[in-house]
């Protein structure tokens, strides 16, 4: 079975180097425009099942990869990303984007404009109005798609009013008229589009053009409007004869893929196979803002075996922040957990760097009992402060504490996949495993069961779990022989 793939972002050139190597099961179109000048292949031009795509945060980072389509075929793509990349982390979204819903009008803001939409126990969402439509009335039955996940700050996902019916070269909509794609810019191509849609009998309801319908050619158009015009009627058949709030009709799945320090540098290896890569690529074009423009012009102009040559140690650093000191004297300290929440840690003064052996030591003030790690027996008292060692690709940073006149009072050492160290951050991605020690207690790990739990749900791979095991049980035993 082969399913259509588009990608796009960041991570394009080489996830299209990666599921180039799968040709009996993936097929790649419409590529994007760097792998196309690159890859003189004949592209199809088809419309994907499969869409993957990076997925920016609220800071501009894009550390995740936002993956759509059916979900059998969704699956099988992050089954191959996670054969090549085993720390990614993943995890699925509870609503398909696309879904038609029969709701129930629960609450409108006239001034908003906006309606709270019942879409079935325990599922809600918000639905935005524009100034065309006409306010809807609490306590009254509507069809509506899901068009959005949940935006930040708000759990419930974004709804439509237009109910959509989609193929490979249209998509037929409640809105009136005919529309089409922006990647559609040959005028005489949107002109007989345009003539074509507004010719054919679609029982009133509107056309959008895809993409793939600028390269197909009449015959294909008209009969796939023709089926489509036959969905709708059964879609709206179906909608009239509901009388219950919920679910009438699916949409896509829509997962999510985190990239961490060893999918970053597997990313690299493969866009090196199509274009100059430096070592690093992926990590420092991640934060586009601070790096990109520096990223580029290395790649650019460094000859290859001068690229390949670079070590992945913090030495890149001083090529990309050659108008400052390599490491910056105060440092913040950025976590994500295994669902990607970010957790700021706070920010750590920088007492030591070894650009070489690719670490960095930062001190931090506790301020609080809070600020300990949660079941860590120490003496707690004010003044208490930790140093931590960071270094670049390890799975485990170890945070020491002190007390106030610089005694020592125990380690404590968290398992994370590989950490990310830039100028003036240090990315981690923490994972429910630690170990420890203090002179009052013997040496212990914990969290394997949690990660476990993680590995069953399908949001960690069984590789991801064995390394942890690994790396904590030899944190363990170091920890022991020096007590002993």
């Amino acid at each position: 079975m082969t399913s259509t793939l588009r990608i796009r972002g960041l991570y394009a050139a080489a996830l299209t180097q990666l599921f180039c190597q799968y040709d009996s099961e993936w097929t790649i179109v419409q590529p994007d425009d760097e792998v196309r000048m690159r890859l003189n292949y004949a592209w199809r031009m088809d419309s994907p099942e499969v869409d993957i795509d990076d997925e920016p945060d609220a800071h501009g980072h894009r550390e995740v990869l936002r993956v759509s389509g059916p979900a059998d075929a969704v699956k099988r793509a992050l089954h191959i990303v996670q054969q090549h990349c085993f720390d990614v982390i993943t995890y699925q979204d509870s609503v398909q984007v696309g879904a038609i819903y029969l709701g129930l009008v629960g609450l409108y803001s006239r001034s908003r404009r906006r309606a709270v939409v019942y879409l079935g126990q325990p599922l809600a969402g918000v639905l935005s109005l524009r100034y065309e439509d006409r306010e809807p009335r609490v306590g009254t039955y509507i069809p509506v798609r899901i068009d959005a996940l949940p935006v930040a700050g708000d759990d419930r996902p974004q709804l439509s009013a237009s109910i959509t019916v989609p193929g490979q070269y249209a998509v037929l909509t409640t809105v009136p008229g005919v529309k089409m794609s922006k990647q559609i810019t040959d005028l005489s191509r949107q002109e007989w589009l345009k003539r074509l849609g507004e010719a054919q009998d679609t029982g009133g309801w509107g056309m959008i053009w895809r993409t793939a319908a600028q390269y197909a050619e009449e015959p294909a158009l008209v009969q796939e409007v023709q089926h489509l015009a036959q969905e709708a009627r059964d879609l709206q058949a179906h909608l009239d004869a509901t009388t219950s709030v919920g679910y009438v009709r699916g949409g896509d799945i829509v997962a999510h893929i985190h990239l961490p320090g060893h999918a970053k540098a597997v990313c690299d290896s493969l866009r090196a196979h199509l274009l100059p890569t430096l070592p690093g690529h992926h990590k420092y074009k991640a934060r586009e803002d601070v790096y990109g423009t520096t990223v580029d012009a290395l790649e650019k102009e460094l000859p290859p075996e001068v690229l390949h040559t670079r070590t992945l140690t913090l030495r890149v650093l001083s090529s990309l922040d050659a108008m400052q000191p390599p490491i910056q004297h105060h440092i913040r300290l950025v976590g994500r957990d295994p669902q990607g929440k970010m957790h700021e840690h706070g920010m750590g003064e920088q007492v030591a760097f070894d650009l070489d052996a690719g670490w960095v030591e930062v001190q931090q003030a506790i301020r609080s009992k809070e600020a300990y790690p949660s079941g860590f027996q120490i003496d707690k008292q004010p003044g208490d402060y930790t140093i931590t060692r960071f270094q670049e690709g390890s799975w485990h940073y170890v945070t020491r504490f002190y007390g106030r006149q610089g005694e020592w009072k125990g380690d404590y050492a968290s398992l994370t996949t590989p950490i990310a160290i830039f100028s003036d951050q240090i990315h981690l991605w923490d994972l429910p495993v630690s170990a420890w020690r203090s002179p009052a207690h013997k040496p212990g790990l914990s969290g394997l069961e949690t990660l476990r739990r993680l590995q069953h749900e399908e949001v960690v791979s069984a590789a991801l779990v064995q390394k942890v095991q690994e790396e904590g049980e030899a944190l363990l035993q170091q920890f022991t022989q020096e007590g002993a």
